[in-house]
């Protein structure tokens, strides 16, 4: 082994300590520095890839996130909403219910049946309630509450007070299912002579 290294040495490759001669020692530290720089920019598009993915997920997991919770709303107004056409058909029998009450107060033959149809609209106004479907009650008309189906010029009333209910209105929670028909009261024209 120590003849080698005295050949070596003669032919300027490595030095009596075993290290590089000057000769040999810019090509091995270029291609080192060359080696270091490669890995280097490997490195960076890495960070960089990562850093990148890293956004993606961080924005795919809020994209998530709001696609929840947009479906957990629109789950929640179904549940909260979802009886809105069937509870609307059913306004009708409330109304025919209350016109056979109406009817039926007037007839004295009828006071037992007037009971039973009384007992069997009072549940049925308690289910509604039960489900959020409340009759609505104005005194003043609100257009947003209310259609008017007449206007009485009346100096005895306030202007756009409601003077009679054609028709009840109700509510399924804070939705309108069905606007009150009112007649609504309207300043007098007064008269020219």
């Amino acid at each position: 082994m120590e003849e080698r290294e005295k050949e070596l040495s003669k032919e300027g490759e490595l030095t009596p300590e075993g290290g590089a001669t000057k000769e040999t020692e810019p090509s091995e530290l270029e291609k080192l520095k060359a080696y270091a720089k490669t890995l280097e920019e490997k490195v960076r598009k890495l960070e960089n890839l990562a850093k990148a993915s890293n956004e993606r997920l961080v924005n795919l997991q809020r994209e998530l996130e709001l696609v929840r919770s947009r479906h957990r709303m629109e789950l929640e107004e179904k549940n909260r909403y979802g009886i809105e056409k069937f509870a609307r058909d059913l306004l009708e029998v409330l109304d025919n219910f209350e016109r056979a009450l109406d009817h039926m107060r007037e007839v004295k033959e009828c006071a037992e049946v007037y009971k039973g149809v009384e007992m069997i609209y009072l549940q049925m106004k308690r289910i509604f309630e039960k489900h959020g479907i409340t009759e609505i009650v104005v005194e003043r008309f609100d257009h947003s509450l209310c259609e008017a189906v007449s206007a009485v010029p009346t100096a005895e009333a306030e202007e756009n007070s409601i003077l009679q209910v054609v028709q009840k209105g109700y509510k399924l929670h804070d939705r309108v299912l069905r606007p009150a028909k009112v007649v609504v009261a309207v300043k007098p024209e007064e008269k020219q002579e």
